[in-house]
């Protein structure tokens, strides 16, 4: 692995620990094992070092939801499996959790790739609730982007209250509350 490889492991590393704020190039370099001043050698500046480190999780993340959302099997059960893959509730979602801080938001360089996995989650979730809808196993009278906004906004949830209370089990209530949800949207 080359030392800008290990800045950017390093960095995904303690952007989902610590977050923006709290990641110091020293420590980006003391936990990629880098030489002083290999930082900027390799990146303009933190923020273009984050940007990097975002994307390739942003591009991580998209694969997952790939894997999950393109298998042969029937749409709703991929829309479930979505739902129902391990996550580590209490570490929160390593980009979800990027934006809630306002360096983040206010620039678009570390905005855009968490904004590019939600908008990619959002796309690839809507199409397999359309495809439920084509082989008749979902109520036609469900709006498919707005279920799929929900189903995202109730995994995000999920990790805000597990976070917020120190309990795993709130993710797992989240999800069975989607899961539900879906079950009530599906034709009988």
């Amino acid at each position: 692995m080359s030392t800008r490889e290990h800045l950017v492991t390093a960095t995904m590393e303690l952007l989902w620990e610590r977050g923006y704020e709290a990641t110091s190039p020293r420590a980006i370099l003391e936990r990629s094992g880098a030489g002083q001043g290999s930082l900027y050698h390799h990146f303009k500046s933190k923020a273009d070092l984050v940007a990097t480190a975002l994307n390739e999780v942003s591009n991580e993340m998209q694969g997952i939801v790939d894997a999950t959302l393109h298998s042969n099997k029937p749409p709703l059960e991929r829309v479930r499996d979505y739902l129902t893959q391990p996550r580590e509730a209490l570490r929160g979602c390593r980009l979800g959790r990027m934006i809630q801080e306002p360096a983040i938001t206010q620039d678009a360089l570390l905005r855009d790739p968490i904004s590019s996995y939600f908008t990619y989650s959002k796309r690839e979730l809507t199409a397999a609730l359309a495809q439920a809808q084509q082989d008749g196993t979902l109520s036609p009278s469900i709006n498919v982007a707005d279920l799929a906004t929900t189903l995202i906004a109730v995994v995000q949830g999920g990790y805000v209250m597990a976070r917020a209370l120190q309990d795993a089990e709130a993710m797992e209530q989240a999800i069975r509350g989607a899961l539900a949800l879906l079950e009530a949207s599906e034709r009988r």
